[in-house]
């Protein structure tokens, strides 16, 4: 099983736990951020968890998590979604994203190896945001919310 990641991505981190949990091995792989070619070849578009496994590819996190859960013994994630826990998350989502991707394009995650992968999620993230400039002053006053 090969997983495809980026070290940034809270999604990606979601995917990985599952392995540790379960204590199944699998190869971790770090895309580069500006690679478009890799995952479009496996799922048609330009995200990140990828799970290759038997010859097809999983893309979402929590499918992700399902598949390697069941895959051997008892399954470990067997409790009830928490929707209290689901609407924090959506609440606080925006004002994390805001604090967190300005400091992920300067971080050294090997997804930003090269200089064009990571003024490829610079770009990108700007258009998104906005100035990343602009997300480094209001840290602590998103940060209270």
């Amino acid at each position: 099983m090969k997983l495809y990641v980026y070290d940034h991505c809270p999604f990606c981190v979601k995917a990985r736990t599952i392995f540790g949990l379960k204590d199944t091995a699998f190869d971790l792989v770090i895309l580069l951020n500006d690679d478009e070619a890799t995952p479009k070849r496996m799922i048609g578009k330009k995200m990140a968890p990828i799970l290759e496994h038997d010859g097809r590819y999983i893309a979402e996190s929590m499918d992700i998590v399902a598949h390697v859960d069941g895959l051997s013994g008892d399954r470990v994630l067997t409790g009830a979604s928490n929707p209290a826990l689901t609407d924090w998350n959506s609440e606080v989502t925006g004002p994390l994203y805001s604090l967190a991707i300005p400091r992920w394009a300067n971080a050294g995650f090997e997804e930003f190896s090269t200089p064009a992968a990571r003024a490829y999620f610079t770009r990108n993230k700007e258009a998104m945001l906005g100035s990343f400039k602009d997300h480094w002053r209001p840290a602590p006053t998103i940060s209270r919310r």
